[in-house]
């Protein structure tokens, strides 16, 4: 309601001054001395009643407003909070997302130039005086692990202590490394490929770090132990049903997973069949406990998943190729409705990473932008900056361990010109280099710089050792700390000695009571026998186990053994001709023309031999005559 109707609802009398109008008259001398005074003052009453009324107007439709928008007190109050950080932010003086990209004095969007050899590497390139030190990594030393992958280092795991890590890689092969155990040759103790030909593209480990979730490029998900030793793997979905909640289980490559935190023995999987599917370790072989199937506005109706993440307070984030943010309540129906942001990035970009923070989410676009989001008001990202060059549809994006920044990694821009030389051989990519970036979370300003000789991709901030984990697209590992400001972690195995070598002499300087032992000269015990056994009958070329009697029907040239063929071979037994000579059992059958020849032939071979010959038909005959008669 206005003033005007208020004042309608109001007696006459109200807010007014009394006066001469028969409702009491002032003394004379009152009146005298008020004049002029006694008019003012009763326009400022006048004025302060208007105030009044106007507030209370105020203050009324702004109660009927809130009653309208059919919002909960909680979300009134995230509201306003939202509302009084965003005056906080014009106060201090910081652009709005508005105009933002309206202002033509805005300072240079982007990842630095590469660093030149009389430029400064660690300097950033925003004032970092509002930003607290501890918030940004430790960059005073690098590790550097190389020559175990030889290809894109696409997944990293690291457990909840910091002390034990897994890398995946686009060679199928999967490494683990223990940071107890290593020495300063940095290897890891564990090399293994887990789907040949097919790349591995996620690793997560569970909250207390005794399982490893591998995701490749198949439909199907493996568990393995912190050691290596696979569990199980999940089940595969029927790829001619078309509706995806009546699977048990991906029916194409999958593209993302996680564990869950709360849960050791639950995890997420997303795929390129549009679902994301909720397991369990125990049962992951017959099949999901859960499915969400995303639903898109693309043609189809379908989407990849690109990205998944789980927070601490029951939320799972998924986003897909179609440009679009979702999340659910766990503790609610899955199936029902999400809270979806439809044009977080731009439609067919691969949204490449997501992190969140108390209220605070960001995405990693492949569009080259990193936004942040607040939770409780999704329709329009509170702060969003482009030209943030992304190296490969694996890269992150992480927080610092105080929420207070957002770390990912940037390639830097190159052209044909700058690395012809190097076009022939290698990767343009992987010669242009980049840096890993720290952005304030309020402004997404650079905060610092890193450059890097390869393009980042997973990113992965230790809290307990205060080391900083980033794989490259060529295959190596860099691992960021600072001598004084972290603990264990790289510092263990960094302090180790390389394990010593034996060398072999000169043969000029052996003696009498020195000679060179060669292992092939030292007898191998029982053990060593069995393993170089097990280890030759693997290998085609050294041996070939026998193939194994067919049962049933032959096939490929060999002929097959029926059910019954031992009940024959009892009936009848083995064959009484078996040791028969074949040319006297043939004898017994020869004419006497065929009886002359062959006595014939043996005088012809030798004297003695002849007589023996016709002797033995002779008695053959004869036997025969006895027999016919």
């Amino acid at each position: 309601m206005d003033e005007a109707a208020l004042r309608a609802m109001m007696p006459s009398s109200f807010g007014k001054r009394r006066g001469n109008g028969g409702r009491g008259v002032a003394p004379a001398g009152q009146e005298r001395q008020g004049g002029q005074g006694g008019q003012g003052a009763g326009e400022g009453n006048s004025s302060v009643q208007s105030t009044l009324l106007g507030k209370r107007a105020q203050v009324e439709e702004r109660v009927e407003e809130e009653e309208d928008d059919g919002l909960m007190p909680e979300e009134r109050a995230a509201n306003r909070e939202a509302e009084e950080r965003e005056r906080e932010r014009r106060a201090r003086g910081l652009a709005s997302d508005d105009d933002s990209d309206d202002s033509d004095d805005e300072p240079e969007i982007g990842p630095p130039a590469p660093p030149s050899a009389s430029t400064p590497t660690s300097a950033p390139i925003a004032p970092a005086s509002s930003y607290p030190p501890s918030a940004l990594p430790p960059t005073t030393h690098i590790a550097h692990f190389t020559g175990t992958h030889t290809k894109h280092l696409s997944a990293l795991a690291v457990d909840a202590s910091g002390s034990r890590f897994a890398l995946g890689s686009y060679d199928t092969h999967l490494s683990l490394y223990d940071f107890g155990g290593m020495t300063s040759i940095l290897q890891p103790f564990r090399l293994f490929p887990v789907e040949e030909n097919h790349p591995i593209l996620d690793l997560s480990f569970n909250s207390n770090s005794s399982h490893l979730l591998v995701i490749s490029s198949t439909s199907e998900a493996k568990v393995f132990t912190r050691d290596g030793a696979e569990i199980g793997t999940c089940k595969k979905g029927d790829p001619y049903l078309r509706d995806m909640r009546n699977t048990k289980g991906h029916v194409s490559s999958l593209t993302c997973g996680m564990f869950d935190p709360s849960d050791v023995g639950r995890f997420f999987t997303g795929g390129s069949d549009s679902t994301v599917r909720l397991w369990n370790v125990e049962t992951m072989h017959a099949g999901q406990q859960n499915v969400i199937v995303l639903k898109s506005k693309l043609r189809g109706g379908r989407t990849k998943v690109t990205a998944l993440q789980r927070d601490s307070t029951h939320r799972l984030w998924a986003t897909g190729e179609d440009g679009v943010l979702n999340m659910w309540d766990t503790r609610s129906n899955m199936n029902s409705k999400p809270r979806a942001q439809t044009h977080a990035h731009e439609v067919g970009s691969w949204t490449s990473g997501m992190a969140v923070w108390g209220q605070s989410v960001v995405t990693r676009g492949g569009d080259g932008k990193v936004k942040v989001w607040d939770v409780r008001q999704m329709a329009k990202a509170v702060v969003e900056r482009g030209g943030l060059k992304s190296g490969s549809v694996h890269t992150g994006v992480i927080f610092d361990v105080e929420g207070k920044g957002v770390i990912t990694g940037v390639a830097n821009d190159t052209t044909h010109e700058t690395h012809a030389a190097d076009a022939a051989d290698a990767d343009e990519g992987v010669k242009a280099g980049g840096s890993i970036v720290v952005l304030d979370e309020h402004t997404l300003n650079t905060v610092k710089s890193i450059p890097c000789t390869s393009v980042p991709i997973r990113l992965h901030w230790s809290h307990p050792t205060n080391q900083l984990f980033a794989t490259h697209r060529n295959g190596s590992l860099t691992i960021h700390y600072s001598p004084t400001h972290s603990t264990k972690g790289i510092l263990l195995p960094l302090s180790r000695p390389p394990p010593t070598t034996s060398t072999t002499s000169s043969p000029s300087t052996y003696t009498i009571d020195t000679y060179p032992i060669t292992p092939d000269n030292l007898p191998l015990s029982e053990s060593a026998k069995r393993r170089k056994l097990a280890k030759d009958r693997h290998n085609p070329s050294i041996t070939l186990k026998p193939l194994l009697p067919l049962s049933g029907r032959g096939k490929g040239g060999r002929i097959g053994a029926a059910a019954t063929q031992h009940v024959v071979q009892s009936v009848f037994g083995v064959p009484q001709d078996l040791n028969e000579d074949p040319r006297e059992a043939l004898l017994r059958y020869a004419t006497k023309q065929d009886r002359a020849e062959a006595e014939a032939e043996g005088e012809e071979e030798g004297g003695g031999g002849g007589g023996g010959v016709g002797a033995s038909v002779e008695e053959e005959s004869t036997q025969e005559g006895v027999f016919q008669v």
